[in-house]
């Protein structure tokens, strides 16, 4: 019985990450983020962010790589640009993002490795957001 009672307040747990992430989103972006009542493994955790997949993870231990390749790989399946929103205990939340979505010509597979993935603020990737949807590349 212990176990279920941990998996449930692991999934409240991760729920609630989700809604605090929608809301930083909604704050940063103006965007309508909302929490995703997912019905199918791989899909986005927050929905309407245009042309991102994100993934939101609220644990005690940190995982990093193994977050970041369920991140990738859910958004190259939807053919979305990866963001992992993460949040170890009494730390505020990090973004990953791959660099080369600010490099031109540079969005293939090869550059989705850890090892090429910004960890910023929430507000970093916020003002990388922008800068992409408003049309203005980084060179």
């Amino acid at each position: 019985m212990e176990a279920g009672v941990t998996g449930l307040g692991s999934r409240r747990k991760g729920q609630a990450g989700e809604r605090e992430v929608a809301a930083i989103i909604r704050d940063l972006l103006g965007v309508n983020a909302r929490r995703a009542v997912r019905q199918h493994a791989g899909d986005s955790d927050i929905l309407g962010v245009p042309g991102w997949s994100l993934e939101v993870k609220r644990q005690d231990k940190p995982l990093v790589r193994q977050w970041w390749a369920q991140t990738v790989e859910q958004a190259e399946a939807a053919s979305l640009l990866p963001a992992l929103f993460y949040r170890l205990p009494r730390r505020p939340w990090r973004v990953m993002w791959p660099l080369s979505c600010v490099m031109v010509q540079q969005r293939s597979s090869d550059w989705m490795d850890v090892e090429f993935a910004a960890d910023t603020t929430p507000e970093a990737w916020a003002a990388v957001v922008r800068e992409i949807r408003s049309g203005e590349r980084f060179a």
